[in-house]
Formats: structure tokens, C-alpha cells, sequence
């Protein structure tokens, strides 16, 4: 009997299975032929599927089920007759109008509060970040070609020439596709390490530009704020969201586990003016968790937009993300067809496998960046890139590699993305040398127009030796200045570098300077030296030593030796304690020591340094010197510079940010190496940040001083007039200072800092935004101890510039 039953039980099963059938298919937009991601499909005997992030899926049916029932948020209702078959489907679904306005009514509580609130209280149990330590491997992949769907649905026999050229090319070939395979090691709270292990780039040998895609956003949608393409967004999944965002059950569904999945549509509310997203969330009951996620900035008219998806899935009862999806169209990079026009468009993918989420890694294993390129990640072959490929190179794809690898040798594209990073550094290449932008032309109020050449051998000489000079003249002074360096680079990783210098130039009287500051006239943060008046001539030379240590990676240090021998500006002279006999000539003779200090700073090698892309955290500038008398110098002294400075973005307020400078001198030594702070007025000039605008230049004197520079940015939240977008700039600035030995300075009009200095105002930014610079108007105005009696004297009228990039 047990026999029979077993038998029955066999040919039952039997009988089930062979009328069992796997249907796969793929859905897409109708009309823009996307591919839609996270689509339900229901049968009609009551089995369920989802499309995954690439609109693919695959459902088991047995042959009863006649029809497939398709929803979308945003797209009308599909049912779909089944047919058995081993191919693939391809479903097209119709957009509807679909525009969220603001119309429900909810008696009570909107019931989309409640799972919000439930994910706000099970986000620390779900966000990757809060894992104690995990790794894994990503598969990146960029497509770039040209958005012309318009263009392709033409009949070919209808188009002009050039329309017809265009077509066939874009069905033959995309413009650009790069790929890169990373390797990713996280210790809470922030250590990171990510290492290139392959990438290759249609055109390009360079590794960095493959690279950045991975960079274009969050890989987790748990933070308050959500940075896509370096632009910060309200998260809707954050404390006080609900204030701000309208939030809507759309619809709900079940997982293949039987969870219950909520989707929830999310869109600023209206007339409200915050950097926010719109959206849909799909939220597992499991844990109160996201699944799915898709978002993008609410205008997408103009500019870069970028759309980013996310997926998430249960990894040992934890939920992490296993595919990133990034689109970003770029309407002002439009290609010119005839009479029409058409965007740039990427589409990026980026695929997370081998998640381990308890692996055994040690700090000691991080590197000394957060990014690094493995040597020989751009060669390797076709074995490796199969092993991490989720498809095959499509045929298309094969082709855009063929013809833009075989353009890019012929056109030099390496070479032209050498330049491009030179140029981003301040620097101008050509043939053996570069030249450097600051070397050439720069203004102040003491040289005047200066005029002349600096330049350094490049890679093309030597990798690790680079040699250069400048020669320059100042047509205000009527002085020709030069000198000559040397810098080894003994590895590149530890950033280790020996500098030597010799000089005969003018250096500011009064000026703070730390070991990393490279001057660059574009930088806003340097257009305080427009207004130097005040400079001594100088000649010398320093070494210094600058490095990293591994286990120290967040500090880049410098030791070095100085001496300058300097002549006094004008008619002043120095008198000290031991002599009272005046001098105009001093010599300085001065070891020191420097950090800076960026706790977990996002670094990446390239062929041409490193490039920073900043940390959320404060960072921080220290510098020790110390005179050496009888060594060469004239004077014993002991001098403390200390710099910190953090900004701070904050949820429907915008940008803080803001800046303590503080300097202690102990020993007697000329206004040439104290502090005069760095005053910028002029009744109408232009603004320069963390500098003081109503205070005269050279109108204070310090051996000790402590500055502090507040500026808040509204960004726009506050204005929005159609593409008129102004922004609000909140500023005050505060100074206090001393002075030891007063009457040592002859012939130098200055006051002292006791009482302290105080100054507000603001900027409008953007009254003019040329997208490449924005140009705005501004007031500040002086009161406190050292205002004047005359109120006008206390005024200010600032223009403001503020490059894009």
C-alpha cells in the first residue's frame, strides 16, 4: 500500500511539474522604450513577480494560466494572453497622465505616515552603514549615447541626410561605454576602502574616468540627505519629511516570501521650496524595510537631471543593496541634427555581488586613500571581465568599444584627459613642460599687473623628479621676482614628496599661510590677495618633507626648514626689548612642523596626483614654527597656527558653514610675521570670503588672534521665479587680537583687536547665473567697538562671484 501511495505521489508530481513553465520577459515604456523596473505581474490563478531593476523577470505558471495582469504606478492597467514559449516577452506598457496633485482628503492620520514613521524607526537596524563591517565586489557600467527616440521612430526613407547618418549610427553603436569592477571594505563608522581592480574605457587608457560613475550616487537611501551628482536631496525617508513631502499609498502587493510590500509615491508638497526628490518607495513589511526605490529631482527640464533606482534584498536577515541603476540626461549638452537638437544620456548600472557582511578585515589592510587603483586594473582580459559581467557585451556595445577605441588612439583621447587634469590643477601642458596659471598673470594691490612664466618638466621627463622656476615682474612695484624648485616624489601612494626652493620675491606682510595652500586666482578663497597692499621683498629658500602614514591616513604631514631674509616695507623699522637701535632688515631662521587632519576624506589617485572629494566632517589645519636664533635668524620665537572649518547641510535650511582661524606668537619679532588679519574694504568690490569687507587692509595689528567666519546659504529655498533662481547669503564675522611690545613697530599706523570686530550682512547670489560663474550683490556692515562715527564708514557694497565648478 505504502508502495502505491509513493507511486502516486510520483506521478502526481510528475504530472504538476511537466505541466509547469517558466515565463520570462521584459517590460518597457511604450512609447520611450525604457525598460521599466519594479513592475507587479499577477496570473490569473494568483501567482506574483516583480520586475527587477533591469525590467526583467521570470514567473513559473502551469497551463491553465491564460493571462498575466500588469500595474505601474504612473501606467495604465495591462492584461497579457500567455503563451507558452521558451523566448523571451517583451511588454510594452502605456503611460497615463498621471499628476499628483494634492487632492486627497484624509479624515485622520494620511495612512502613508504610519509606515513612514515605522521605516524612521527601523532605519538604524537597515541602514548598511550601521553593519560593524562588511565588503563586496561591484560590477559598474556606463552606456553614454545620444537621446533621440523622436529621431528613431522615423521612417529612414522620410529623413534628410544628416537625419539618416545619425540614425544609423545609433542603432549600430552607442558614444561612450566604460566599465569598471571594484572592490569595496567598510569598518563602522566610516572607514572605507574601494580598489580598482579593472576598468576600461571606449577610448581611453586612463582609469580615472571610468571611476567617477560609481561616484554619482548614495549607495544607501538611509541618510538624511541623498547625493546624486554632488548635489544634495531632502531624503523623504527623514526626520520631519513628513512636513514637507506628500506621501501616497499607491498600491500594495506581496513578496515572493509573502511579505507584505507597500508602494508609496513621494513628491514635495506644493508651494513648498526645499532641495527635494519625487518618487515611489516600496517598503517591506519585513522589518519596516526599503526594497525599491526610484527618484529623481522634482524639475527635470533643464540642466543635468539624474534619475537613480535601487534594490535591496535580505542578506542573512539583513537588508542591503544588490543593484544601483543611474540615468542622467544632460539637456545642456544638446547635439545639433539639421533643425534639430538632441541630449546626451547615460545610463549606468552598477551590480553588487560577494557581500560579506562579517568578513575578517582589519584596519591595517585600508589603504592611504579611500580610493585605489590596483596596478593593472586597464588590462585585464576577456577571462576576468566574463567572471564579473551579469550579461555578455551586447552586440552593440562590441561595436561602440571597436570605434571609439580605434578614434580614441587615433585622436590621442589619453592624452587629451591628461590635459584636462592638468588644467583642473592650475596647470597648462606642453610637449616636456607645464606651465603654471598662477605664474603667469595674477593682481594685487601692491605688484599691481604682474606679468610672467612659471613652468615644470612634466611625466615626460620623469615621474619622480620634477624641476622648475618662475620669473615675473610687477608693473605697480616695478621688481622682477624668480626663483627655482626641485620636488622628488619618493611614493606616490604615501603622497611622500622632498621640496626645495629658492627665492627672490615679495611675500606679504601679516599673512597666514599653511603647507598645503596652492594658490589658484580662480578659487574665491584667494581673492583676498587682490587687496594686498602691504609686502616685503624677500629672498631664501625652504625644504620640506610631506607624507602620509598608512596607519594614519586621514593626516598628511610636513616637516620642513626655512629661511627668508626680508627688507622692511617702507618707512618702517623694529625695535626690540634688548635693542633699541630701529632695523629695517631681518632675517628669519625657522624649523617646522604641520598636519592636516580630514577625518575620513574621500581621496582617488590619478595619473596626475590626487583628487579630494571632501569629507562630512570638520577639517583641520595645524602648523608649529620655531625661530631659531644665531642659526641665520635674527629672532627666537615659538608660533602656533590653528585652523578648523566645517559645513554643515542642513534639511529644509540649506548650507552652514563656517570657520575658526586662531594664531598664538610668543617672542618679539617684525610686522612682517605677525597677524594683520586679512581686510578687504572697498566701497565697491568684490566679495571675498573669510576675509573681513568693512575692515580696512592693514588696519589691525596681532601676535595673538582668533577669527570666526559664519555663512549661511539658503540656496533656493527661499526664491524661485522660474529659471530665476536667487539665493540668500547670510554672513558675520568676528575677530580678536592682541598685541605684546607695541612700541616695537615704528612708523606703522595699526590698531589692536581687544574689544573685538564685528561685521554682518549678505549676498544675493545668482542675479546673473551664466551656469559657468554666477555673478550677485551684496551689503556688510561694521558696528560693535571699532565702528565708526561716522555711520556710512561703515558700509560695505560687495559683487559676488562664484565659479560653477
Amino acid at each position: 500500500m505504502r508502495n502505491l501511495l509513493f507511486f502516486i505521489f510520483i506521478c502526481l508530481s510528475f504530472t504538476v511539474y511537466s505541466q509547469a513553465f517558466v515565463y520570462k520577459g521584459v517590460v518597457k515604456d511604450k512609447n520611450k522604450k525604457q525598460l521599466l523596473a519594479f513592475v507587479n505581474i499577477v496570473s490569473d490563478n494568483g501567482r506574483g513577480a516583480t520586475t527587477n531593476i533591469d525590467g526583467k523577470f521570470e514567473i513559473t505558471l502551469n497551463e491553465k494560466t491564460k493571462y498575466l495582469h500588469l500595474s505601474y504606478i504612473g501606467y495604465e492597467p495591462l492584461t497579457i494572453e500567455v503563451s507558452k514559449s521558451d523566448v523571451v516577452h517583451y511588454i510594452f506598457m502605456q503611460p497615463k497622465t498621471f499628476n499628483l496633485e494634492e487632492v486627497e482628503v484624509f479624515p485622520g492620520i494620511n495612512p502613508a505616515h504610519r509606515i513612514i514613521d515605522s521605516v524612521l524607526a527601523n532605519r538604524d537596524k537597515n541602514d548598511p552603514k550601521k553593519i560593524k563591517k562588511f565588503s563586496y565586489v561591484s560590477y559598474d557600467k556606463m552606456n553614454i549615447t545620444i537621446a533621440a527616440d523622436s529621431l528613431m521612430a522615423k521612417d529612414s526613407s522620410l529623413l534628410d541626410t544628416s537625419e539618416r547618418k545619425l540614425q544609423s549610427l545609433l542603432k549600430k553603436q552607442d558614444i561612450f561605454l566604460l566599465e569598471t569592477v571594484t572592490e569595496r571594505k567598510y569598518m563602522a563608522p566610516d572607514l572605507n576602502q574601494e580598489t580598482v581592480l579593472a576598468t576600461r574605457v571606449s577610448g581611453f587608457k586612463d582609469p580615472v574616468v571610468a571611476f567617477m560613475i560609481s561616484q554619482l550616487q548614495s549607495t544607501s537611501f538611509y541618510e538624511p540627505q541623498i547625493n546624486i551628482l554632488n548635489k544634495s536631496y531632502v531624503n523623504p525617508v527623514s526626520r520631519g519629511s513628513k512636513n514637507k513631502y506628500f506621501f501616497l499609498i499607491e498600491d500594495t502587493t506581496y513578496s515572493k516570501q509573502g511579505d507584505t510590500v507597500f508602494m508609496i509615491s513621494f513628491r514635495p508638497k506644493i508651494n513648498s521650496l526645499f532641495d527635494g526628490m519625487k518618487g515611489f518607495l516600496y517598503i517591506n513589511q519585513n522589518k519596516w524595510a526599503i526594497q525599491n526605490v526610484k527618484a529623481q529631482p522634482p524639475d527635470d527640464s533643464s540642466g543635468i537631471v539624474v534619475k537613480i533606482q535601487q534594490a535591496y534584498k535580505l542578506i542573512d536577515n539583513q537588508w542591503f543593496p544588490f543593484q544601483l541603476n543611474t540615468d542622467i540626461t544632460f539637456n545642456n549638452m544638446l547635439i545639433a541634427n539639421g533643425d534639430s537638437s538632441y541630449p546626451l544620456i547615460g545610463k549606468g548600472r552598477s551590480y553588487i555581488r560577494d557581500v560579506d557582511l562579517n568578513p575578517k578585515i582589519k584596519r591595517s589592510q585600508f589603504g592611504y586613500h579611500e580610493v585605489e587603483i590596483e596596478e593593472g586594473a586597464t588590462n585585464k582580459k576577456g577571462e576576468f571581465w566574463r567572471e564579473y559581467r551579469v550579461d555578455s557585451l551586447t552586440a552593440r556595445e562590441k561595436e561602440t568599444y571597436r570605434v571609439i577605441d580605434s578614434i580614441g588612439k587615433e585622436a590621442n583621447f589619453d592624452k587629451l584627459a591628461t590635459t584636462v587634469q592638468t588644467l583642473l590643477i592650475g596647470k597648462i601642458p606642453l610637449w616636456v613642460f607645464d606651465f603654471d596659471l598662477d605664474k603667469i598673470i595674477h593682481y594685487n594691490d601692491f605688484e599691481g599687473l604682474y606679468l610672467g612664466m612659471g613652468l615644470h618638466t612634466n611625466e615626460r621627463v620623469s615621474k619622480k623628479l620634477i624641476l622648475g622656476g618662475f620669473w615675473g615682474y610687477g608693473f605697480k612695484d616695478k621688481s622682477a621676482k624668480y626663483g627655482l624648485d626641485l620636488k622628488l616624489k619618493l611614493h606616490k601612494r604615501s603622497e611622500s614628496e622632498l621640496n626645495i626652493d629658492i627665492y627672490n620675491t615679495v611675500k606679504a606682510s601679516g599673512e597666514v599661510e599653511f603647507f598645503d595652500d596652492k594658490f589658484q586666482s580662480w578659487n574665491t578663497d584667494y581673492f583676498y590677495k587682490f587687496f594686498i597692499s602691504r609686502m616685503n621683498k624677500t629672498r631664501g629658500g625652504n625644504i620640506n618633507y610631506s607624507f602620509r602614514l598608512r596607519p594614519l591616513r586621514d593626516f598628511k604631514w610636513n616637516v620642513g626648514y626655512t629661511y627668508n631674509n626680508k627688507l622692511a616695507f617702507e618707512d618702517y623699522s623694529f625695535t626690540s626689548s634688548k635693542s633699541q637701535t630701529p632695523i629695517t632688515e631681518f632675517n628669519f631662521s625657522e624649523v617646522n612642523i604641520g598636519f592636516r587632519f580630514s577625518f575620513r576624506e574621500k581621496v582617488i589617485e590619478t595619473t596626475k596626483g590626487q583628487i579630494s572629494f571632501g569629507s562630512k566632517y570638520p577639517v583641520i589645519w595645524f602648523n608649529y614654527s620655531a625661530g631659531l636664533l644665531g642659526l641665520g635668524g635674527d629672532f627666537s620665537y615659538n608660533r602656533l597656527d590653528f585652523k578648523v572649518q566645517k559645513t554643515h547641510k542642513i534639511n529644509y535650511l540649506g548650507e552652514f558653514t563656517w570657520r575658526l582661524a586662531t594664531g598664538f606668537i610668543s617672542g618679539e619679532i617684525p610686522a612682517s610675521n605677525l597677524y594683520n588679519s586679512r581686510g578687504t574694504f572697498h566701497p565697491l568690490t568684490i566679495y571675498a570670503p573669510f576675509s573681513f569687507s568693512t575692515m580696512r587692509v592693514n588696519e589691525f595689528l596681532s601676535d595673538r588672534y582668533v577669527n570666526i567666519f559664519l555663512t549661511h546659504d539658503f540656496g533656493e529655498l527661499l526664491f524661485k521665479f522660474g529659471s530665476f533662481k536667487p539665493q540668500l547669503m547670510l554672513i558675520t564675522n568676528i575677530a580678536f587680537g592682541s598685541l605684546d611690545n607695541k612700541a616695537n613697530h615704528k612708523n606703522y599706523d595699526f590698531k589692536t583687536l581687544e574689544k573685538g570686530y564685528y561685521e554682518s550682512g549678505f549676498l544675493v547670489r545668482k542675479l546673473l547665473n551664466l551656469q559657468v560663474y554666477d555673478l550677485g550683490l551684496g551689503i556688510m556692515y561694521r558696528y560693535g567697538p571699532y565702528s565708526f562715527d561716522d555711520n556710512y564708514k561703515n558700509f560695505a557694497y560687495k559683487i559676488s562671484l562664484f565659479y560653477g565648478f
